[in-house]
């Protein structure tokens, strides 16, 4: 595969994850009376799509999906990342942290969600995220 193909490859996918992301994003919005589990379903198929991850993906923990992220993306595997990669320009936060905090961000504004700092910095896997979200859309 030449350079052009591979470009329009990654375009295609990433069109698709932006696609599949805005589409679980209008299923929050326009349900009336989310449950938690509708909730959690929306919003564990936004992520798995933010983060270009199959839906059969297990891992419930954010930083975890950041890692498996990371890794398909650049072909490594993930506890390589782990053990090499710090970002030194940002107090030495890694590039899955990094990841995951503007996961948070996107996802306040997506569904546009008044912020709440403190209570989304003890976000850490899906359940909290959804109750995060589930309790801002009350």
């Amino acid at each position: 595969m030449d350079i052009v193909e591979r470009k329009k490859l990654v375009i295609k996918l990433l069109s698709a994850a932006k696609k599949a992301t805005l589409e679980e994003v209008e299923q929050i919005k326009k349900e009336k009376n989310p449950t938690l589990e509708f909730i959690y379903k929306h919003v564990r198929n936004y992520v798995l799509s933010k983060f270009l991850l199959p839906p059969d993906c297990e891992a419930e923990d954010l930083k975890e999906l950041a890692a498996l992220s990371l890794a398909k993306t650049m072909k490594l595997d993930k506890d390589v990342i782990r053990n090499l990669d710090q970002a030194t320009p940002c107090d030495h936060a890694t590039s899955e942290s990094t990841k995951k905090v503007l996961l948070l961000y996107a996802v306040q504004k997506d569904l546009e969600l008044s912020p709440s700092p403190e209570r989304l910095a003890k976000v850490t896997n899906l359940k909290e995220l959804s109750a995060y979200v589930f309790e801002a859309l009350q």
